[in-house]
């Protein structure tokens, strides 16, 4: 005897739109996945992405990094043999990102064919693939990806009811790697329990489906704790009790906000480029209330169960890093809905408006695929970063300390701190001068501007925001080499009333003089064009005629031709 949900699913089957529509939407998929990897292969690379990598390489070259959200360090320690180009690194990464992308897709296609017909999945999975920020940065390299297949994975066999010890198990450790590679995998945490809650309701044995979700649970723990101790002894990493104070610290960063929906501006831009996917979306919660109190189409157990799934839209409200690689992660179980929409529209208007819809939502789903996945990736494309970074290895072909704002040369030991919004508000709340602190300690060798933060260079240069005495040691022991790249140097005049100074070397290594006479440094001569080592102190300096002096960190130190190179190297999300 068939059970309630079976005979709506046949019901919902019988009234499906054609094979033809469906042909439609696997067709409009398969753009949507070829757009990823050609943004994979042509998008600029954000900020974030590069700093994930510089992980990768800490691990690689034993360096010690915190433990807390790292994990994904274990997955692409073969990057390091692709290129040696950091920027094709990551291209070859967010390939591994669009199949983990893939894999999100199927796993929402499968959960909603638990209940929707074969159109309606396909429907939410095109859905999925469309929306604006997921074709753009769906498949970015940050741990996003990952812990959004791994617990759609796991909220797949958690929505079925169906499932066995062993699946049981498997969906525990996919959620614990899940939490491992990004803490803000617990946001799922109310839907989860949501879904769970309204199984065990409804189920027809509830102390065989409580064993079930206890096994869950308790496979979740020890395959946490097993594969957390695994990474932290094989990273040594910092103490555990730090890395708690960080999780912690993390956690009250993101949630505990007194601002209502801290990233509005990036909803609104979603809506005003997206509208029709935001409608297509409350069409498809509607349906589902309505089903909920009706009972028709879906059962209300199931109903429910769809409605949990939209509770992460409420996580917009109060998380802090709602950015638009946010959402990528936030909708995949949420786009189930358009399922529910897809199945409301065929069921409650006339054949002319489920025409209509069939056709005009997933055609304008197919101009946000077109408009971000191939024209924007063409207009913001890498091609810059790419050989802005082949410069900087035939600068310093040997890995040196450098100073930056999110680790841009990641085989190379960066210094200071990771300049996001974040790390920039901690910054500012520490008072401490890291900056000045890295340069007296770790001899950065470069500064790369690449942040508004550390455009400090020049005289008509105002503080852009860091300390004081950050600013000044910035301006006083680097000087510019060649586009947004500045070298450990000084320079100076010498005037006919003022031949000689002190100098104050707080970088050491080989310098060059770059002046027309030769000078005296500490009373021996120096020849112009030679390089020499200079150690950290106070020299002083003499000339017999004056002129300008340079010391330029370096023997002789490769400039590229293209000096006058004004692009940027990050224009934002």
């Amino acid at each position: 005897m068939e059970t309630v949900e079976q005979v709506n699913k046949r019901h919902l089957s019988d009234r499906d739109t054609t094979s033809s529509t469906s042909i439609f939407l696997c067709i409009l998929i398969v753009v949507a996945v070829i757009a990823r990897f050609f943004v994979a292969f042509n998008y600029e690379v954000n900020w974030d992405e590069f700093y994930y990598l510089s992980f990768v390489h800490r691990f690689i070259n034993g360096e010690v990094i915190n433990s807390f959200q790292t994990f994904h360090i274990h997955f692409f320690t073969w990057l390091s043999g692709v290129s040696d180009n950091d920027v094709d690194q990551i291209i070859v990464a967010r390939v591994v990102m669009v199949f983990f992308q893939l894999l999100t897709g199927f796993y929402l296609y499968k959960l909603c064919r638990l209940y929707c017909s074969k159109s309606a999945a396909l429907f939410a999975v095109l859905a999925y693939f469309s929306f604006v920020y997921n074709v753009r940065m769906g498949a970015s390299f940050r741990t996003d990806p990952i812990a959004t297949c791994m617990i759609m994975a796991a909220l797949y066999y958690v929505f079925s009811t169906t499932f066995s010890w062993r699946v049981s198990i498997l969906a525990g450790v996919l959620t614990a790697v899940a939490l491992l590679v990004t803490l803000k995998t617990a946001l799922y945490i109310p839907t989860f329990i949501g879904i769970v809650l309204t199984s065990l309701y409804w189920s027809r044995n509830r102390k065989r489906y409580f064993r079930q979700v206890l096994m869950y649970g308790v496979a979740i723990l020890v395959a946490f704790a097993m594969l957390y101790s695994w990474h932290y002894f094989s990273i040594h990493g910092a103490s555990s009790v730090g890395d708690a104070g960080t999780m912690f610290g993390a956690a009250d960063k993101t949630l505990n906000q007194r601002e209502l929906f801290p990233r509005l501006f990036y909803f609104v831009h979603s809506v005003s480029t997206n509208s029709w996917y935001w409608l297509a979306l409350f069409i498809g919660i509607g349906t589902a209330v309505y089903a909920c109190f009706s009972q028709k189409l879906l059962s209300r157990e199931s109903s429910i169960k769809f409605l949990c799934l939209s509770l992460l839209l409420f996580t917009l409200l109060f998380y802090r890093n709602a950015f638009p690689y946010y959402y990528a992660f936030m909708l995949a179980p949420v786009s189930a809905l358009f399922a529910v929409a897809w199945v409301g529209i065929q069921n409650f208007t006339n054949a002319r408006v489920a025409q209509f819809f069939n056709f005009i939502v997933p055609c304008l789903f197919a101009v946000s695929i077109v408009v971000n996945g191939f024209v924007l990736p063409i207009k913001s494309n890498l091609a810059y970063q790419r050989q802005f970074l082949d410069e900087v290895h035939k600068i310093f072909p040997q890995p040196v300390a450098y100073i930056d704002r999110c680790s841009m040369v990641p085989t190379f030991s960066k210094q200071g701190f990771f300049m996001s919004t974040w790390g920039y508000e901690d910054y500012i709340a520490r008072n401490i001068p890291v900056i000045r602190n890295a340069i007296e300690q770790d001899n950065p060798a470069f500064v790369l501007v690449n942040s508004h933060y550390l455009d400090v260079f020049g005289p008509d240069k105002t503080d852009k925001g860091l300390l004081r005495q950050d600013i000044q040691a910035l301006r006083q022991n680097y000087i510019h080499h060649w586009s947004h790249l500045y070298v450990a140097g000084k320079t100076f005049e010498l005037t006919p009333n003022s031949l000689s100074r002190e100098v104050k070397v707080n970088i050491e290594g080989v310098y060059t003089l770059e002046a027309s006479n030769s000078l005296l440094i500490n009373g021996k001569v120096w020849l112009a064009g030679q390089a020499r080592y200079l150690a950290r102190g106070v020299y002083e300096l003499a000339s017999k005629e004056p002129g300008k002096v340079v010391l330029r960190w370096g023997d002789n130190l490769y400039r590229p031709r293209n000096l006058e190179e004004k692009q940027r190297l990050f224009t934002g999300f």
